[in-house]
């Protein structure tokens, strides 16, 4: 099938995968001891219930990501895969508002009713992995915080 035209989400690059994992601490241990992979400071971030810490890799970032409140994304996610494991991609466009307009024109079903704004202070939103082959995509504005 050829595609012609502006697709519904146009993807300008990936800004980060998303790891969940049960314990960040070993985690940043893990990725530091055993590939040489470094990450700036663990972020707490209360309003979404996890712990993060990102690692830069060649203009993608790795994002560690552990819950600290049962309620999180993330201790749901790890209750069905307690070791942890791939949780999302976060994939940018120039205009997420564009974008989330484009999504739910086709029939894309973004998971919430309007943009979000991140704790880096970029607009996204996150698409339904049951339309996506089984992955939960985030898509938002381009730039790292």
């Amino acid at each position: 099938m050829v595609t012609t035209g502006e697709p519904p989400v146009p993807v300008t690059g990936c800004d980060h995968i998303a790891l969940a994992v049960p314990d960040l601490d070993a985690a940043i241990a893990l990725f530091r001891d055993k590939f040489g992979i470094s990450t700036g400071a663990p972020k707490n971030l209360p309003e979404m219930a996890i712990r993060i810490a990102y690692a830069d890799l060649d203009g993608m970032r790795l994002e560690l990501m552990e819950p600290t409140g049962a309620d999180s994304p993330v201790a749901k996610f790890l209750t069905k895969h307690p070791n942890g494991g791939l949780h999302h991609i976060g994939l940018t466009t120039s205009n997420a508002a564009a974008a989330f307009d484009g999504a739910s024109n086709a029939g894309m079903a973004p998971l919430s009713p309007a943009v979000l704004r991140g704790h880096h202070g970029r607009d996204l939103f996150f698409l339904s992995p049951r339309q996506t082959n089984g992955v939960l995509i985030e898509i938002e504005d381009e730039g790292h915080d």
